[in-house]
């Protein structure tokens, strides 16, 4: 189980953080804890840069990821701090990450009435529409008179205190459960059969089933990711192990939630190009997870050629390119004759070449032959350019690295 609490303050001492330093030890067993700072965002303002907005995008994929919050508020004139108000503001204001998220509030204050006006408050942002989170009703954590109830080493010593804790936190672990055990049943309904199981789909080349299609996407040695014709992120294939790991909870964001602010401009770039005809495919090499990558962007158009959106595709080329250092197109895999080493496609059997998929002979015509395009990505991405962002790079990117986002592949600095 992993919690993001949040200490709703940027004091350099507060009780509040000692509580929550508390319940990540107190309550190692049942959950992982996360404490995460709100002083380290800025100020919320709908005109701040997208560049300054990085640690805004951090804390996205942080909540995303969790599987409950928990806020820690002071009190400050009856109220909330303004930092942690300003950090709600992020969280609400043109997403919905918060939204159906298991939420939790606890808090300590110098007076007996502890925390209890700004916990009204807080509770009232909560579940606000543009919150809307799910938050754990009664259970209220009200720790006052905190010089009494805090040893000088920071650990919560009134033993009401940890009692009253510990009841609320079993009581949120339960429901967080409710939540993921009703997720997982969806999940597995998805898995296990399309919505509508006895469907097909009649493609001018054969007709496929709904089963066959989801296995045939869960199958394919690539993963696929769409981004629609507004910018959203709308799909992506349910293969295993994927290298770009991804969340049902990014379904329906726009692009610029989906990737890093430094990121954004280069990526709008590259859709933008596939919008206007300027291209059709960009592609690049690079190492994902200490292997060899490909990452090919493509337009998705219709039979008119209008733009329906973007497809990524991503694998690993280990397996093809030890093939090749192994010698194996030595031969010719229809024959099994050696190829010569000259440029000519003779080989050492007289007979005609045979087309292994159907069995017919191939001429050495050049119009009987199929040839793949050369693709230039100079215009849409250089070199030194991540195709997976657009972002720039020192080197190749590898996504084990700490300072590797691995949904994207741009480098970020703390």
């Amino acid at each position: 189980m992993k919690i993001l609490a949040f200490a709703g303050t940027d004091a350099d001492f507060s009780y509040n953080r000692l509580l929550l330093r508390f319940m990540k030890k107190h309550f190692k067993q049942m959950a992982d804890i996360e404490i995460y700072e709100v002083g380290k965002l800025p100020p919320f303002s709908v005109d701040t840069p997208l560049s300054e907005q990085t640690e805004v995008w951090k804390l996205k994929q942080k909540v995303k990821k969790a599987d409950g919050l928990v806020f820690a508020t002071p009190e400050y004139d009856h109220g909330i701090p303004a930092v942690l108000k300003s950090a709600m503001e992020w969280l609400s204001y043109r997403t919905k990450v918060l939204s159906g998220k298991p939420a939790m509030i606890v808090g300590v204050a110098y007076g007996r009435q502890a925390s209890a006006r700004s916990q009204v408050q807080m509770r009232q942002i909560l579940i606000s529409p543009d919150c809307n989170t799910n938050l754990l009703p009664g259970n209220e954590v009200l720790i006052g008179n905190v010089r009494n109830t805090f040893a000088k080493d920071g650990r919560l010593i009134d033993k009401k205190a940890i009692d009253q804790l510990e009841k609320s936190f079993e009581h949120f672990i339960e429901y967080i459960q409710i939540f993921k055990n009703v997720e997982r049943e969806g999940l597995n309904m998805a898995v296990k059969q399309p919505t509508i199981s006895d469907a097909y789909i009649n493609f001018p080349t054969g007709r496929l089933t709904l089963k066959e299609v989801q296995q045939i996407f869960s199958t394919i040695p690539f993963e696929i990711d769409l981004i629609d014709g507004t910018d959203h992120f709308a799909w992506f294939s349910d293969k295993p192990n994927r290298e770009h790991v991804r969340n049902t909870a990014s379904l329906g964001e726009t692009v610029q939630e989906c990737h890093p602010p430094m990121a954004v401009p280069a990526v709008m770039s590259i859709i933008n190009s596939f919008r206007e005809g300027k291209k059709d495919v960009v592609t690049r090499p690079l190492w994902m997870n200490g292997h060899r990558s490909l990452i090919q962007y493509y337009a998705l158009r219709d039979i008119n050629g209008h733009y329906l959106g973007t497809i990524e595709f991503t694998g690993s080329v280990e397996y093809i390119l030890n093939l090749f250092e192994n010698g194996a197109w030595s031969k010719d895999a229809t024959t099994g004759a050696s190829k010569k080493t000259s440029d000519t496609t003779s080989v050492e059997d007289e007979n005609t070449p045979v087309d292994a998929s159907t069995g017919a002979s191939e001429s050495n015509d050049e119009d009987s032959i199929t040839t793949t395009p050369t693709v230039d990505t100079t215009d849409a991405v250089s070199e030194e350019t991540d195709a997976t962002t657009g972002a720039s790079e020192t080197g190749s990117v590898d996504a084990d690295d700490e300072t590797a986002d691995a949904s994207t592949g741009a480098s970020e600095n703390e």
